[in-house]
């Protein structure tokens, strides 16, 4: 007998030994081959906007959730009552950000076609018509001012103090360094990042009181940022999408890559026509979920169909995916109150991520694991497979409490075709601490890769511990 791993990633190009792939499960415990993977959290309805899709991540203001949806802003109450504050037009994801002045805390949104907008509970909602303000994709707060990039230029500018429909002139500066479009801002603490299309820029706070920062000398950093909706914040600090094809964490001054094999190959490829890399990336975006067991950065490759997960605590990476779409139908995600709320991209709908739910409001939550490939210097047999395993309560009231959820299994013997071999039982619900057996794998071939997939689409709270093998050798 031998302990099978349920998972494991490598950071850099190895071989199909070092990784696995799960979708809609996620990793938990050490970063070692042996830990435990459970369902992610499902879906249950929030809210409706009256028009969809949502184009912006969420933004918590004042009590409120505001979101563009369509071509409108709206504003979302804590028991889910919408209302309609403006039209914002434009095309592409929306920016927005809060500049949190007690009393008239403003709100300004960018259109994703150059507009903007300011809202707040005293003035109302207005377009920005100041000669200074330029057309602008990215915004942040820094100081009580809004700071933005200008368009197509190495520019950035910022708004006049605890008021954005003013701007001064002077109030501008460009990359120095490096210099190169400026694709997005973002501060945190008392700096603002410039992230350019081939480098990123590391200014200060100061005093003065028309161009209140300093370029950092040295700190410019290598890497660009690739597509500016990557660009999210994680907690104290940021991650993007950088213009190698990586993900890359800000930690403090310093870049650092996340990205994993898993990722790169799916994404950069490696020449060869089984990871050829993605052909279309410039739709990508990337919002964190920040649970609070797990803080996550997911960035959705839409038109390629994935959803790659990054978990800040755990160092693990996940996939997931919506049923029929390939990846994840979630495109922000917000803190509010007890909840977490997220937006939708494919229509008008807000969600509760919601722990207790196995479906995406009703939907199939359909989950995979496959695990890493396994080689013997001999031939051997496989009479026998134990997976340690949880089947907890279905919360769906459409689900008969008779019926035995059932686990697909499939095998490949070479690494890479894979094999239907039955639908397994998994027990009546509730169970927990459940070994279920998998018999009769036949012969494998010596120094041939043997992996499992095992997928489950009942609604029930699956969770893996362990597997065990019992190879035997053969002649």
């Amino acid at each position: 007998m031998a302990r099978m791993p349920l998972g494991g990633t490598a950071k850099d190009y190895d071989s199909k030994k070092s990784r696995a792939t799960v979708i809609n499960l996620i990793p938990e415990g050490d970063k070692g081959d042996y830990r435990t993977v459970r369902r992610a959290d499902g879906l249950t309805s929030f809210a409706t906007l009256p028009l969809g899709p949502c184009r912006s991540d969420l933004l918590v203001n004042g009590g409120f959730i505001y979101v563009v949806g369509g071509s409108t802003l709206y504003q979302v109450e804590s028991d889910g009552t919408v209302n309609t504050i403006g039209v914002v037009g434009g095309t592409g994801r929306c920016k927005m950000a809060a500049n949190a002045i007690p009393g008239d805390s403003q709100i300004l949104i960018l259109n994703g076609s150059g507009g903007g907008f300011i809202y707040s509970v005293v003035t109302g909602f207005v377009s920005i018509t100041d000669p200074d303000f330029f057309s602008s994709s990215s915004v942040t707060v820094l100081n009580e001012r809004f700071w933005l990039t200008r368009d197509d230029t190495a520019e950035f500018f910022g708004s006049d103090i605890s008021d954005g429909t003013s701007y001064d002139a002077l109030t501008f500066a460009s990359a120095e360094e490096s210099p190169d479009t400026a694709e997005a801002v973002i501060s945190k603490k008392s700096a603002l990042w410039i992230l350019g299309a081939e480098h990123s820029e590391y200014w200060q706070s100061i005093t003065d009181t028309t161009l209140p920062l300093r370029k950092v000398q040295g700190a410019s950093k290598e890497w660009g940022i690739l597509v500016r909706d990557t660009l999210a914040e994680v907690n104290e600090s940021f991650a993007f999408l950088a213009d190698d094809r990586t993900i890359r964490l800000a930690q403090g001054s310093q870049l650092t890559k996340i990205s994993d094999l898993e990722f790169d190959l799916k994404v950069k490829g490696n020449g060869t026509p089984t990871y050829p890399g993605f052909t279309t990336i410039d739709d990508a975006y990337a919002f964190l979920v920040d649970g609070p067991v797990h803080s996550i950065y997911y960035i959705t490759f839409p038109t390629e169909g994935y959803t790659w997960g990054f978990d800040l605590n755990s160092g693990l990476s996940h996939r997931r995916e919506s049923e029929g779409l390939g990846y994840w139908r979630v495109n922000g995600a917000k803190k509010f109150g007890a909840k977490i709320i997220c937006s939708d991209g494919i229509d008008g709908k807000l969600w509760t991520l919601d722990p207790s739910s196995r479906t995406e409001n009703g939907e199939i939550l359909r989950t995979t694991l496959r695990t890493p490939a396994m080689s013997w210097d001999k031939n051997v047999t496989i009479p026998l497979i134990e997976i340690d395993m949880e089947v907890a309560q279905t919360t769906d009231a459409t689900l008969d409490p008779d019926q035995e959820p059932k686990m697909i299994v499939r095998y490949t013997k070479d690494g890479i075709n894979y094999k239907t071999k039955e639908y397994i039982s998994l027990g009546n619900f509730g169970e927990h601490s459940k070994r279920v057996p998998l018999r009769s794998f036949g012969r494998v071939v010596r120094n041939k890769d043997f992996a499992l997939e095992l997928i489950v689409t009942a609604p029930v709270g699956v969770q893996y511990y362990g597997a065990h093998i019992y190879p035997e050798v053969s002649i």
